[in-house]
């Protein structure tokens, strides 16, 4: 009876082993924290995003302006302490419509990067864990996907469907997902042969309970990089969108739409309707871009002091 005892105590103690791996240790996460707190490059673009975002929300209250009002009276005028970044050729307040602007082009960029993480995470997951013919037959589809040009494919979209912020979004969304599920199926690919998965397969782990429960946990680091370097070029494509006159309609503003209706102050002197959106879109994405790199460190194992 003894040595089934003993193989019965081992099994038991490598089990609860294998159930530790099977999720990333807090340990990892509050470590990744520390290391992402010393990085002080990166911890000024966190700064900076949540003073953007709350400046989004506040901002328009702070002036007595809506952003639709006109007065061709006060028309490209000048910052000062009425209007304090200025007005436009129909007399609306930058300020307002700045900050109205932010409103809408973060929501884009972060809302279409949401869809594209959803729709990757599902797809790349499932094509890497079941493999075989079905892998073959989704990545084919990707892979035709990714030769057709991003923003080329948004256009046309756009163009076809019916104009507004939903419209935007479904057309950044499109074919976004495609570098999501293809960076999703090396992650999976790379896990779902480790101790903790065949653990869980063994003691009866469906499909779906291993995939979303053991693998994906697994694989966000990653992902949670991938995400944040998206979103700038998320609201750069919505501006690239605006600038092409397909953005947001009419009276709504967007830092793109803004961008767009400032580019002849270069010629007739009123630069500072062309200033304050491209200055925050450049803030914008230099505050994703270095919060990303500053996560990759934080995230990397191999980077660890």
């Amino acid at each position: 009876m003894q040595p089934v005892r003993d193989e019965l105590f081992v099994f038991k103690k490598k089990n609860r082993e294998k159930k530790l791996l099977s999720k990333p240790s807090v340990s990892f996460w509050r470590d990744a924290l520390r290391r992402l707190k010393q990085s002080k490059l990166a911890m000024t673009g966190f700064g900076m995003i949540i003073l953007l975002i709350a400046m989004s929300i506040i901002g328009p209250m702070l002036v007595p302006y809506s952003y639709s009002d006109q007065s061709l009276l006060n028309a490209n005028l000048p910052p000062s302490k009425d209007f304090w970044f200025g007005t436009d050729d129909l007399g609306r307040d930058i300020f307002s419509r700045t900050w109205i602007g932010a409103r809408i082009s973060l929501f884009i960029g972060i809302t279409a990067v949401l869809l594209d993480l959803i729709i990757g995470v599902i797809w790349g997951g499932i094509a890497a864990y079941k493999g075989g013919k079905t892998d073959e037959v989704m990545m084919r589809i990707v892979d035709i996907l990714y030769g057709l040009p991003h923003l080329l494919v948004t256009i046309l979209l756009m163009v076809v469907l019916k104009p507004g912020l939903l419209t935007i979004i479904i057309a950044m969304a499109a074919t976004g997902w495609i570098g999501m599920a293809r960076l999703v199926r090396g992650e999976i690919l790379r896990l779902k042969e480790s101790e903790f998965v065949l653990a869980s397969q063994v003691l009866g782990g469906n499909f779906f309970r291993v995939l979303f429960k053991h693998l994906i946990p697994n694989a966000m680091g990653p992902i949670i990089v991938s995400m944040t370097l998206s979103v700038p070029g998320a609201i750069f494509a919505e501006a690239t969108l605006s600038f092409l006159g397909l953005g947001v309609p009419v009276p709504l503003a967007s830092w793109g739409t803004m961008t767009s209706e400032g580019l002849v102050t270069l010629l007739t002197g009123e630069i500072w309707r062309l200033f304050f959106p491209a200055l925050f879109i450049s803030l914008t994405m230099f505050s994703f871009n270095v919060l990303g790199d500053g996560l990759r460190d934080a995230l990397d194992p191999k980077l660890k002091k």
